[in-house]
């Protein structure tokens, strides 16, 4: 009985700072949960997959309403862009479920230095971005600021490019459950000219479609054990909560 604790108590607290972490860089926590699940509690990657949907999931839904309610969301895009991602994550789940365990480690273990490092290119070059996003034209956007209290104009751009390479961030979304925003953000924000508090705010709503599909296509194939979900929607959706909010 106390191991069982424990072991709750365990998988909350990683799901806790997971969904923090995912929330925060609107990259849903499959990024973080997934090697969590993995490596400290040495699960099979493709059940740790498995929940992991269920965790992007409540990081979305927990997350974008937040962000809908401050008005950061833009819905118009991520219907666009969700066209690929959905394709994109079915061909991904079904791949993911035909891979050997050591090959999606491999693959994930590669996603994640890229994460790794796009996460380090970005903080250096947020500033820089949003000044040269004023001179641009094309589609016109705006978003209120909550720490300026004004809204901020910008301009979207190359919309089919946007389209065809969120089909990418889907394929990714339904191999690995990591929901797919370690694609989606830097597509809007370097590729479509959307800002990055935008881009991480429209992306935490789009993962939301891509992790259901992903969901689905994994518990009918028996990738997902039930008996670990209610501390992952527990600690992920508090977790996203105070994310959305830093």
């Amino acid at each position: 009985m106390r191991v069982e604790i424990l072991f709750f108590v365990y998988i909350l607290s990683t799901s806790f700072i997971a969904g923090i972490i995912g929330s925060l860089l609107g990259l849903g926590g499959g990024i973080i949960l997934v090697p969590a699940l993995t490596i400290l509690f040495d699960m099979p990657i493709h059940e740790a997959i498995g929940l992991s949907f269920i965790g992007v999931l409540v990081n979305s839904s927990s997350s974008s309403l937040v962000y809908i309610k401050n008005g950061i969301t833009d819905i118009r895009l991520s219907s666009i862009l969700e066209i690929g991602a959905a394709i994109g994550s079915i061909i991904g789940a079904y791949t993911a479920l035909l891979m050997e365990s050591n090959i999606l480690s491999i693959i994930f273990g590669i996603v994640l230095g890229y994460v790794a490092i796009d996460m380090y290119r970005k903080t250096r070059t947020m500033k820089e971005n949003n000044i040269k996003r004023e001179l641009n034209s094309g589609e016109k956007r705006e978003y209120f600021e909550e720490s300026t209290k004004k809204m901020v104009k910008y301009s979207l751009l190359r919309k089919k490019e946007g389209i065809i390479l969120s089909s990418v961030g889907g394929i990714f979304a339904g191999l690995l459950g990591v929901g797919g925003g370690a694609i989606f953000v830097p597509i809007m924000n370097r590729i479509m000219n959307v800002p990055i508090k935008v881009a991480i705010a429209t992306s935490s709503f789009m993962i939301g479609v891509t992790s259901l599909i992903g969901m689905l296509i994994f518990f009918n194939n028996g990738f997902i054990d039930v008996r670990i979900i209610s501390p992952i929607i527990i600690g992920i959706f508090f977790g996203a909560q105070v994310g959305s909010r830093i």
